[in-house]
Parts: C-alpha cells; structure tokens; sequence
C-alpha cells in the first residue's frame, strides 16, 4: 500500500509543478506582448510629434495666393512604412482676413498676438506593414500650433 500511495504523491507532484510552469510561460508571453504593443505605441506617438512639426512647416512654406487659397490637408508616411500620418487643417485663424485670400475656413480674431495661429487635426495610424507585426495602432490629437 505505501507503494501505490508514492505513485500517487508523484504523480499530484508532477501535475502541480507542470502547472506552475504553465502559468510562468503565460506570463512571459503577456510580459513580451505588452513590450512589443508598448514599443509600438511609443514609435507612433514620436512619429505623430514629428508629423505635426512638418505639418507647420509645410503651412509655413506654403504660397498663398488668390487662386489655390490655403493649405487642407497633410499626408506624410514613415520612411520604413510602418504609420501613416493625416493632418487637417481644421482652422486658420487670421487678425486681417485679406492675409488669408480665399481660404474658407479662416476665423478672424480680436488680437494680432495670435496671427496664423492653426487648429489641427492629426491622425497617426500603422499601415498593413509586417513590421507591425499585424497590431493595429490610430492616435489623434488636437492641438492649436502657431507656424
């Protein structure tokens, strides 16, 4: 009988060790998968602050006149192709309106002090890369820029 109870012992031994190193493993891979998102998600916002910085200075080298009004849209990709940047310009705000000739979404303001002030919207997104390694990041932020 001392036998057979010694198989037993061994055996609960082995399934609850086994089970330990299930979990540890378990662990490990979500501990790796929230480095990689992590990673992931820190390379976007970078490129979001980047893509606002030449946002500005594409509105700033941008030639205003009366026919092509003023500067919508900002389309930038990444150099490895990983994420995708849209920027809209959603206003131009203007303390003489005849400084911003044909441009429709021009506010006028009460202070010179904010003078082609720009309210932008910009979206950051992974493209189908496999270098994402098929994880899905969008950012948007708001922000009021002054070129």
């Amino acid at each position: 009988m001392k036998k057979g109870f010694g198989v037993i012992t061994a055996l609960i031994i082995v399934v609850l060790v086994s089970f330990l190193l299930m979990l540890v493993l378990k662990s490990a891979s979500i501990g790796v998968k929230h480095t990689s998102d992590s990673y992931i998600k820190e390379q976007a916002e970078l490129f979001l602050r980047s893509s606002v910085e030449n946002a500005i200075l594409a509105i700033e080298g941008y030639e205003r006149n009366s026919s092509s009004g003023c500067l919508k849209h900002i389309n930038f990709i990444d150099s490895s192709n990983r994420f995708e940047s849209n920027t809209t310009v959603l206003r131009y705000y203007c303390y003489d309106l005849s400084k911003c000739p044909n441009c429709d979404i021009a506010v006028k303001i009460n202070t010179d002090d904010s003078h082609g002030s720009v309210l932008l919207k910009t979206v950051v997104q992974t493209t189908n890369s496999e270098r994402n390694d098929n994880k899905k990041v969008r950012i948007t932020q708001i922000s009021i820029q002054r070129p």
